[in-house]
């Protein structure tokens, strides 16, 4: 099964990642922006090399200026390195898989009861943490961040114009 690429708009592409299962539906959504100067990805999704191939392919010769992470749950921080070995750009995110959880949560994690399906990505940690209301200027794109936590403490959203990029806030299927 390969990755699935679709336009969604002018200068937006969606690549759906091969990985569907009960947490994914029908797979994990990558979304490519195409600015002015260059690329930004949002979630470049599961460690899968024909995922990443997917992107790197859909991205062609334009430059990528920023990597975007929603949050760290393996099936969408999973290619954050190697796409970052790729293409030279920055991951930017909320933080760690630890940051923004509750002291509810906290405690949970702590008494080891921090489950979830797609598999918390431990190891991520992004090279610029990114705040609620902070405006990313990335490839000629201003890309307005949104701290939405509730999937994960440090769950992210991104406004382009119109338009939301949700993570798994608003579940893409």
């Amino acid at each position: 099964m390969e990755s699935q690429v679709r336009e969604r708009a002018p200068g937006i592409v969606r690549l759906r990642a091969a990985n569907p299962s009960p947490m994914t539906g029908s797979g994990t959504n990558t979304y490519l922006l195409r600015g002015a100067e260059g690329l930004v990805v949002i979630d470049p999704g599961p460690a899968l090399p024909a995922h990443l191939a997917a992107i790197l392919q859909a991205c062609g010769a334009a430059p990528v200026a920023a990597i975007l992470l929603s949050h760290a749950h393996l099936d969408h921080s999973g290619l954050c390195a190697p796409l970052q070995q790729a293409t030279g750009a920055p991951v930017l995110a909320f933080g760690d898989a630890q940051s923004g959880r509750s002291a509810v949560m906290q405690r949970l994690a702590h008494e080891g009861l921090q489950g979830g399906g797609e598999g918390i990505d431990t190891g991520f940690v992004p090279d610029r943490r990114v705040a609620d209301g902070e405006v990313v200027e990335a490839g000629g794109l201003a890309i307005e961040v949104l701290h939405t936590p509730g999937h994960m403490g440090g769950h992210l959203c991104f406004a382009l114009r119109d338009m939301g990029f949700t993570g798994d806030h608003v579940m893409g299927w």
